[in-house]
């Protein structure tokens, strides 16, 4: 008997085992957030594009809240990442932070949080994350639990 796993369990799977979970195409440029030193902005929605394709979203920051903390820190509260892989209709994944940093210099975002990233037949747990913004790679760092919610099986003939 032989299962067809989908290709969105085996990269969440690849996230379990300690390694990355990598994007097909690079966003582009740097992440700009208009928010001056000390300001707060509450209910911030930030899209990104594909570096090939300025016009096809990439990913979107969802935030209650982000403010800027230094020059080239922001943190946020109530975080929500939607990535977007053929379609802007509906996020092929998300990743929820209840709070995390995101630093321009490294474009590194980290949480020391417990991080979930969810997608339509799977959910993964860990006790913190980091994202890279021009790549869209995840790692999440343990204990790390992973959740199937769907998988379907084919037997061969």
């Amino acid at each position: 008997m032989r299962f067809s796993v989908p290709r969105s369990l085996l990269l969440a799977a690849a996230l379990c085992g300690g390694h990355s979970l990598r994007a097909q195409e690079p966003i582009s440029g740097e992440m700009e957030i208009p928010v001056a030193i000390g300001q707060v902005l509450k209910g911030m929605r930030l899209p990104q594009y594909e570096k090939a394709n300025p016009e096809k979203l990439s990913l979107r920051f969802n935030a209650d809240s982000a403010e800027r903390t230094e020059e080239k820190k922001f943190t946020f509260k109530g975080l929500r990442i939607e990535i977007f892989d053929k379609t802007a209709d509906k996020a092929t994944m998300e990743v929820i932070l209840s709070a995390a940093v995101y630093d321009r210099d490294t474009q590194l975002l980290t949480s020391t949080e417990p991080a979930k990233i969810k997608g339509e037949q799977f959910e993964v747990v860990g006790s913190q994350l980091e994202f890279d913004s021009k790549t869209r790679s995840s790692r999440l760092i343990g204990p790390v639990f992973m959740t199937i919610t769907q998988m379907e099986e084919r037997a061969s003939p």
